[in-house]
């Protein structure tokens, strides 16, 4: 009776990985970034989307490692387009069909684009 508890356990475990697993889309963009006045600059966004908790984790790789960078809501995703942001000069998104990322921020002239691929889900260091 015990073991058949404990199998119970590990496959409720398992599925609950699997699940969660499934809810998350891992986007790495190799992307240029530009700003008005000229300045470019070449390296990788990380792009993990929660699509269960519609929230984004956005990280950034200039060349010293990954570096996290912020998690927000993000807008909505469909077949065809995942919306980011939208709002006080800024605008993001993922074309689902190209894999093309785009990010511009109209109040410093930042744009960022870039293709993504799926990437494995980030796992925790510790």
């Amino acid at each position: 009776m015990k073991r058949a508890g404990l199998l119970i356990a590990a496959l409720t475990l398992t599925l609950a990985a699997q699940s969660a697993a499934a809810e998350t889309l891992s986007l790495v963009c190799k992307v240029h970034w530009t700003k008005a006045g000229g300045a470019h600059r070449e390296g990788r966004r990380r792009l993990d989307l929660d699509l269960a908790r519609k929230t984004v984790r956005v990280s950034d790789d200039l060349g010293k490692g990954w570096q996290f960078r912020r998690e927000y809501g993000y807008l909505a995703a469909d077949a065809n387009l995942i919306r980011l942001e939208s709002g006080d000069g800024k605008e993001a998104s993922v074309d689902r069909r190209t894999g093309l990322y785009s990010f511009h921020n109209s109040h410093d002239g930042v744009t960022i684009r870039g293709p993504s691929e799926k990437a494995a889900a980030e796992t925790p260091r510790f």
